[in-house]
């Protein structure tokens, strides 16, 4: 994507409304509003195209096509890529952790070469547009009066780095957040549910093995205490789990409440991971679930 770039990059989003004009994110991160609309009609053409040309006309509207309001903008310098790795990863980071700490109908739609202020004045030649996030949201969530105000820019800010480093050393924490990011962009809600626990079980349990019982008693040792608290959370999260083992046994039992509520575990159990900075191991799951202090307090 760089490469595709050679500059910095400008991520385009949309659903997202700003408190302040713009806010500084770091390392030269600027994240500011704007405006463009991103539109896609369908049209059809009636005669072959030559050889490396367009179709010729008479082209006729179709019924449907897409159109997002572009109303922030991310701009990502290049030079980040010495440290951090594509700019282009970078973006997907921060809009991960704007739809965590923000607001989760956050999407991003287009990336640019120029920001999007000044594509008016920009020659066509120069000009590189990529559509990225234009599919339907077929489960969408959010967030009523979901803003990005000054605190919650701040929570982003604060944990980007380490995110993004947890997304390049960890496949498990990789894979949750590209379960958690693309989920609503799936139609089938059976496939949801298994997407999301496949991650959660990469997290908690390499073993095939009891996976109901394993899985659900070492998430609940990882978000709750010892205590009443954590036992009552074992046998939700159980149950839950039955939900995604009917599903993937192409019985699905499930209701829309059952999916919302394992977006919302997958959820949380990522904040927690971040607000750690690491993501536990086997030995230290193990010593949660057993009451071993030291991993307790690792």
């Amino acid at each position: 994507m760089n490469k595709l770039f050679g500059s910095d990059i400008h991520a385009g989003l949309s659903g997202i409304e700003l408190t302040e004009d713009s806010f500084e994110m770091g390392e030269g991160i600027l994240l500011h509003r704007t405006y463009a609309h991103l539109m896609a009609p369908f049209m059809v053409a009636f005669k072959p195209a030559p050889s490396g040309g367009h179709h010729p006309a008479p082209w006729k509207a179709a019924s449907g096509g897409f159109s997002f309001d572009v109303n922030a903008e991310l701009t990502i310098p290049s030079d980040l890529e010495k440290r951090f790795g594509s700019p282009y990863g970078i973006a997907r980071t921060l809009v991960f952790l704007l739809r965590l700490g923000v607001n989760p109908a956050i999407t991003l739609p287009v990336f640019s070469n120029h920001p999007f202020s000044m594509m008016p004045q920009v020659e066509d030649n120069y000009v590189n547009l990529l559509p990225f996030e234009v599919q339907p949201r077929h489960f969408p969530l959010g967030i009523v009066g979901g803003k990005a105000t000054t605190d919650s820019i701040a929570w982003v800010t604060e944990r980007w780095q380490v995110t993004h480093k947890l997304r390049k050393n960890s496949e498990g924490f990789s894979l949750a957040v590209e379960a958690l990011d693309s989920g609503q962009f799936v139609e089938n809600t059976a496939l949801i549910l298994v997407s999301l626990w496949g991650a959660l079980e990469a997290l908690f349990s390499p073993s095939t093995s009891e996976l109901r019982f394993r899985v659900s008693s070492l998430i609940s040792s990882f978000l709750e205490s010892p205590g009443t608290n954590r036992a009552k959370r074992q046998k939700d999260i159980a149950k839950l789990y039955d939900k995604r083992s009917a599903a993937a046994h192409g019985k699905p039992s499930h209701e829309t409440k059952h999916v919302l509520l394992t977006f919302n575990l997958v959820r949380e159990v990522l904040i927690e991971i971040i607000n750690k900075g690491h993501v536990p191991t086997l030995e230290e799951l193990d010593g949660m679930l057993f009451g071993s202090t030291e991993a307790a307090n690792s």
